[in-house]
């Protein structure tokens, strides 16, 4: 499944803000996995994300908000991706160290 199939489902529904609660959380954790191992951008992702609320909302003034307020979630989220995937090259290392020994 391509990274922009779980774009819709890490807003739950239409006007949900983007990752809000956990299980979108973990499906917007899954399309940003799929999508750093295709390559993409932070700034491509967010521009998919930003365009799926415009599908629903139409003040331009709560957009805007809404917009600015899922930019600040998706840094979140890309950063904690990057920390955990790290993590996990620790793990990898240390448990090949320890089938060395």
């Amino acid at each position: 499944m391509a990274w922009t199939d779980h774009i819709a489902g890490s807003f739950g529904f239409g006007t949900a803000p983007f990752a809000k609660y956990q299980i979108d959380e973990e499906i917007a954790l899954t399309a940003i996995a799929t999508a750093k191992s295709e390559g993409v951008t932070r700034e491509e992702f967010a521009r998919h994300i930003s365009q799926y609320p415009a599908k629903y909302i139409r003040s331009e003034l709560v957009l805007r908000e809404r917009v600015r307020e899922d930019a600040a979630t998706l840094d979140k989220l890309w950063k904690v991706h990057q920390q955990k995937s790290s993590e996990l090259a620790l793990v990898s290392e240390t448990d090949t160290e320890l089938s060395a020994a």
